[in-house]
């Protein structure tokens, strides 16, 4: 469908949006560039992680992982309430080799974190919760000709499913040993002709569809590629989500069986869909944006759970109800016992909830790096899984 050559106020505001999201980013890249030492000394500290694909899950035992920037991992072994480092790479910030985003995955008892925004990317993976090394065993083709095997491409994003670990355009079915890939240049359309797809600032989801599992990527304007396997091939998603405001980047996406989810904009509505992504219906939501302009989308329990400057929480997406005012902004795990443990960019500590989220307790806090400069040096992420157990446990 081609676009109207009439510019409203509309179109206006939102390549303004795009205009100013550019520049800003392009100045944040460049105040980042890291000199000639100092990639060396970061490249010595990836080449120095031992190579994967050599996995062994035994799934015996719960633990709860988050990860930030820094690459800063922590592990609970013992339901939430104590905590121990168990993996850092080295200062960082939102751009760079160690910006972790909402990016721990976990599937069939591995764990696996992605990190690395505007720089190259590792992916780090533990069968333990306690030993780390990169996920791929180093035959992977690495996204440029002069990488290292270990080279991953970045993203905001990373999900496991039935023993894949999924990225946009890239997912390995068996723990690091082959990798499936695709081009953002590659997709064609009905007449044969290149067919452009936005996959700025990716997010990700994964639901039912059809009888089986369908992967959402939706980029800065809206709903991109899926695939039906698994991230071993995709389509593009050539839809229009509506109202979907480009002059405020916060977005997000998230599935519960067959409904899809995303949030996008001031909060005031959440988009909707039921068959796949193909068409979205907007619903009343009332979420403020966070400080931190990303939204904290979960799956507690049987719930959507929606947070920002205020939270709510839905079995459907349609039907909203308020969560207690004391309800921390951010991202969510459940174990399997029902404890609730909350990370967010913005807070350096990690919340635990033992009543369905009720009250809430402190029982973790670090102080980040002091040459950790640049974006938020909270958690950004929390899994809930379960892998081998390790001595003393």
């Amino acid at each position: 469908m081609e676009r109207s050559k009439l510019f409203s106020e509309t179109h206006m505001n939102r390549l303004t949006g795009r205009l100013v999201a550019a520049l800003l980013s392009l100045s944040v890249l460049a105040a980042a560039k890291d000199t000639p030492e100092e990639e060396a000394r970061q490249e010595s500290l990836r080449a120095a992680i031992p190579l994967g694909g050599n996995f062994d899950p035994q799934p015996a035992e719960g633990i709860f992982v988050a990860a930030g920037h820094s690459l800063n991992v922590v592990v609970s072994r013992d339901d939430g309430m104590t905590w121990q480092k168990v993996f850092y790479g080295a200062p960082g910030g939102d751009h760079g080799r160690w910006a972790v985003w909402n990016s721990v995955a976990h599937t069939k008892g591995v764990f696996a974190i992605a990190s690395g925004w505007g720089a190259p990317g590792t992916v780090i993976a533990s069968d333990d919760g306690k030993n780390w090394r990169h996920l791929t065993d180093g035959n992977r083709q690495p996204p440029r000709k002069e990488g290292k095997p270990y080279d991953m491409l970045t993203t905001m994003e990373f999900l496991g499913v039935e023993g894949s670990f999924i990225m946009p355009l890239e997912a390995t079915p068996d723990f690091g040993k082959t990798w499936f890939r695709a081009s953002a240049y590659g997709f064609k359309d009905a007449a044969g002709k290149n067919l452009k797809v936005d996959l700025s600032h990716p997010s990700l989801a994964c639901g039912e569809h059809a009888g089986g599992k369908r992967i959402i990527v939706i980029g800065d304007q809206g709903p991109a590629i899926f695939s039906d396997d698994l991230g071993r091939t995709w389509i593009p998603l050539n839809v229009k989500a509506e109202p979907w405001d480009e002059t405020i980047g916060a977005k997000g996406i998230i599935a519960k069986g067959s409904v899809f989810l995303m949030v996008k904009g001031s909060g005031q509505a959440v988009l909707r869909s039921v068959d796949g992504g193909m068409t979205w219906e907007a619903h009343p939501l009332g979420v403020e944006r966070p400080e931190s302009r990303s939204f904290g989308l979960s799956v507690v329990g049987d719930e959507f759970w929606v947070t920002g400057k205020n939270a709510k929480a839905s079995k459907d997406g349609v039907i909203w109800r308020d969560l207690p005012p004391e309800t921390p902004a951010g991202r969510f795990a459940v174990s399997e016992k029902g404890t609730l443990v909350s990370v967010a960019k913005k807070r350096s500590t990690i919340l635990r909830s033992d009543d369905g989220g009720t009250t809430w307790k402190e029982v973790y806090r670090f102080t980040p790096d002091p040459n950790a400069t640049g974006g938020a040096q909270g958690f950004g992420d929390v899994e809930f899984g379960r892998v081998k157990r390790v001595d003393g446990h």
